[in-house]
């Protein structure tokens, strides 16, 4: 992560389960909106099932009007791991993925997908297009 250049810094929030400083990378796709849209604190409003965001990716790559836009988080200091893994462990225990609750302008749909770093990256959101 030390050669990209941060996107966003800011808060991610779960009510009664993690609050933490975070920093997004980008990994692919176009990111010229997303440092002005994304705001100070994304509010992670529940939970979705993969099968849900994995048929609605599917469609919206087949869409010449809308983009997919894929970002990593990342603590922001060693201090804010411990919320991150909580927050990672709470999907990942669950099988669910986080849905962001407060979108912006450009954002229609945010989520939040827990990968560890040795699971192999979903078919759906491949190939990238940009960093990776």
């Amino acid at each position: 992560l030390s050669r990209l250049n941060t996107i966003w810094k800011g808060f991610i929030n779960m009510q009664s389960v993690a609050k933490f400083v975070t920093k997004a990378y980008p990994v692919s796709g176009c990111f010229d909106y997303l440092s002005e849209d994304l705001p100070d604190t994304i509010h992670i409003g529940g939970r979705i099932s993969p099968k849900t965001v994995w048929d609605y990716v599917g469609k919206l790559k087949s869409s010449l009007s809308k983009e997919l836009c894929l970002i990593r988080f990342h603590p922001a200091t060693e201090e804010e791991e411990v919320a991150y893994i909580s927050l990672y462990s709470y999907f990942s225990s669950r099988g669910r993925f986080g849905v962001v609750a407060n979108n912006n302008r450009h954002i229609k749909d945010l989520y939040l997908i827990p990968l560890s770093n040795k699971d192999p990256i979903p078919s759906k959101l491949l190939p990238f297009e940009g960093p990776g």
